[in-house]
């Protein structure tokens, strides 16, 4: 060898394209879409609503750690809904190719979503780590497949990856894709003043989520609802309607349920 060559080290670490693409298809999910329960974003009755999980990733901004979690909710599709891949695989997957930084990455992911008995995590085999997908509404119950009365989940579409928009979005972005996704209507009105009580989000964040999602085309401002109040001079105040655009329009679940808040707007006082 040549003084001042480096050595053959071999091809780069895979991209975190390709790593992702590897993972989806090993899910071998035929209608490349996602099951999430409700109950991940928001549990309880219109009458008496309290945030999931989701609440508390917002609210201490792990991205990485919804992004983890949403992949996994993807690969995790049958069996006992746990995966085994080494840390370097999953830093790929959130954008991080350096193997120490990325290691230490993924592990406060894992401990996050851990935290929020959304995951188990154990030692694998060769260095790697097992990961067992939980019942989404936190409580650390073993996961079964929603469906069923009583049971409204919606769906994540692959194109969510595929579009890049696990990149693209922020994480008010991606809280709102997946809050709008949750509703499963064409068309909808979401007021921004009632995302505390309903998410436990801020109504800043979704509305800058609001705002990024129809800057990325994945939502539309079609409408406007007009509604009663006593809070306006004439009685009568309105709120925009939105619409999601293909392909994150729902797919083949019907209405909305009727214990969903957010599904009769117009009927609730403001």
């Amino acid at each position: 060898m040549t003084i001042g060559t480096p050595p053959d080290t071999g091809p780069s670490p895979l991209s975190q394209e390709a790593t992702i693409r590897l993972l989806l298809e090993r899910s071998k999910r035929p209608t490349r879409t996602v099951p999430i329960r409700r109950e991940f974003l928001q549990q309880g009755s219109s009458g008496a609503p309290a945030p999931g999980p989701l609440r508390s990733l917002v609210r201490r901004s792990q991205p990485r750690a919804l992004d983890l979690y949403l992949l996994v909710s993807a690969v995790t599709s049958n069996g006992d809904f746990s995966v085994t891949e080494w840390a370097t695989t999953w830093a790929r997957s959130i954008g991080n190719h350096d193997e120490k930084s990325g290691t230490i990455a993924v592990s406060r992911a894992w401990k996050a979503l851990r935290d929020l008995k959304l995951i188990d995590r154990k030692r694998g085999e060769a260095g790697k780590s097992v990961i067992t997908k939980l019942r989404e509404d936190g409580s650390g119950a073993p996961y079964t497949p929603p469906g069923g009365m009583g049971d409204p989940y919606f769906q994540l579409p692959f194109e969510f990856w595929d579009h890049g928009l696990h990149e693209s979005l922020s994480l008010p972005g991606k809280t709102m894709l997946l809050i709008t996704l949750s509703l499963r209507k064409e068309r909808f009105a979401l007021p921004q003043d009632r995302m505390p009580t309903w998410y436990g989000i801020s109504a800043d964040t979704a509305g800058r989520g609001l705002r990024e999602l129809q800057n990325k085309s994945v939502l539309a401002h079609v409408d406007d609802e007009w509604f009663e109040t006593l809070s306006t001079r004439t009685g009568w105040a309105s709120r925009p309607v939105y619409r999601l655009l293909d392909p994150f329009t729902p797919r083949g679940l019907g209405t909305s349920t009727p214990d969903s808040p957010g599904v009769d707007i117009a009927a609730l006082p403001l």
